[in-house]
């Protein structure tokens, strides 16, 4: 079982959720501009169990809230899971457009893929992108990951990023 440990970077801490984070995770997965390229907003009858499966990671999956240090200003969530290809873990995160231009996401994803692969000791991550989404194709190349395949999934073009 994967443990959720606190981890920080120069400017974010990353904590495990908290039920007081409900409404910032509702927030979240309701945003337009966040969900764009995520399937759109989470429809309001399933708001609920979203939350709640985020609040209660699944075996072998760590969700993080994304805050900054200095000001504890929540900004987004960063997890790994396992992938839909069943052998996997993926990196995914959703940050609110607030935080969005200020490097937050990519210190995130760096220190969520170090941890995974030194401290975790995973052979690697990999990270799922509609071929559209060109803010997260150029985080995911930040922080070192590379375009390892293409696929047709949920109505447009995927593209599948390996550490």
């Amino acid at each position: 079982m994967m443990e959720n440990r606190n981890l920080d970077t120069e400017r974010l801490h990353l904590r495990a959720l908290q039920s007081t984070d409900s409404a910032f995770v509702g927030e979240l997965i309701a945003h337009e501009e966040v969900r764009r390229f995520l399937g759109g907003p989470v429809p309001i009858a399933q708001r609920e169990a979203v939350m709640a499966g985020c609040l209660a990671s699944a075996d072998g999956e760590i969700v993080w809230l994304v805050e900054a240090k200095n000001s504890r200003q929540r900004l987004g969530l960063i997890s790994i899971s396992y992938h839909r290809d069943g052998q996997d873990r993926e990196l995914s995160y959703q940050f609110h457009p607030g935080a969005w231009g200020f490097g937050y996401a990519t210190e995130a994803a760096r220190r969520v893929l170090d941890y995974a692969l030194k401290e975790l000791q995973l052979d690697r991550l990999i990270a799922e992108t509609q071929s559209a989404n060109a803010a997260s194709r150029r985080l995911l190349e930040r922080v070192g990951m590379r375009e390892a395949a293409r696929l047709h999934r949920f109505g447009a073009e995927q593209l599948i990023y390996v550490s």
